[in-house]
């Protein structure tokens, strides 16, 4: 049986063009979910059990930071916390604002808020974006700074030993993971006459809803087409470092019906995320796990 039994695109051992750390994550990382934050956040919907699990435990009235909330998903999960919510994409923290969640555009490496200021924090599948050790030392260290002492932050990274449905190179930590856009339907022709027994009320309603189907539809495509004019993109069945660093970015047709973008990440193996915990000398491990293709820990800020 396939191990990629759904043909979602494998990963491929990520190139190291010369660029520095932050244009990296620029191209590989914050441009492409600008880019796919739509079709990204209607994946991402329902919690993880431990990440549900740590807030809902959370005593009522307390302050959390969720640090990379992309959809703002958790923001939620508990309603007698207080969430604030950051992501470096604009998109989805519009998303987050549609939702009525209180979310802004930061920086992971500059967060915008007082030291020692939340009870809590959350940081769910981000640290493995960051492309060096050392930045990944620095952002768990500022979540670390705005917490309390004492506060605890729950930390998700994704493994490199993960056995689900991506099939990995157990030697390769840095990967470029495709993400592939959903193919455009093509427009169907509208009928202009009335169908038979429907009211002129109904008709206009029906015409109504039509119109601002259409307007969404306008405004995802205008954004798909601003994405292949400036995010990196390689097709789906492209495989080795080589063909990426020379493509072109693709547009729909019928040989490449949807584009591909690549998102960075570095896969972390048992023990790595525990290490880079201890390296900040400013938390204690209370708890840590495996769970869905995830390593996870929860920490306590000391002194």
């Amino acid at each position: 049986m396939s191990k990629n039994p759904l043909h979602i695109p494998s990963p491929f051992q990520a190139i190291e063009p010369d660029m520095t750390p932050e244009q990296k994550e620029q191209q590989y990382v914050h441009s492409v979910y600008q880019v796919i934050a739509p079709h990204f956040s209607a994946t991402r919907y329902k919690p993880w059990p431990v990440v549900e699990e740590f807030l809902t435990t959370m005593p009522a009235g307390y302050i959390g930071a969720d640090v990379g909330c992309g959809n703002g998903k958790y923001i939620g999960v508990n309603p007698n916390l207080f969430m604030v919510g950051s992501d470096r994409s604009s998109n989805l923290i519009s998303i987050c604002g549609e939702r009525g969640h209180e979310a802004m555009v930061a920086d992971g490496l500059a967060l915008p808020y007082r030291s020692g200021f939340f009870d809590f924090a959350i940081s769910i599948a981000v640290i493995h974006h960051f492309i060096s050790p050392e930045r990944r030392v620095a952002a768990i260290e500022e979540i670390l700074r705005v917490v309390r002492v004492q506060g605890r932050v729950l930390i998700f990274v994704w493994a490199l030993e993960q056995t689900g449905k991506r099939d990995f190179d157990k030697d390769v930590q840095d990967v470029f993971v495709p993400w592939a856009m959903p193919k455009k339907e093509p427009k169907k022709e509208k009928s202009k006459s009335r169908p038979q027994g429907v009211k002129k009320k109904d008709r206009k309603e029906a015409s109504s809803s039509a119109s601002s189907t259409k307007g969404q539809e306008g405004a995802i495509e205008s954004m798909e087409q601003l994405t292949v004019d400036t995010t990196t993109a390689t097709n789906a069945s492209s495989s080795s470092p080589s063909s990426t660093s020379t493509s072109t970015n693709p547009t729909p047709s019928e040989t490449n019906p949807a584009p591909v973008y690549n998102r960075y990440y570095h896969l972390f193996q048992k023990g790595e995320l525990e290490e880079l915990i201890s390296r900040t000398n400013k938390a204690t491990i209370i708890q840590q796990g495996y769970d869905r293709d995830n390593w996870w820990c929860i920490v306590e800020k000391q002194n």
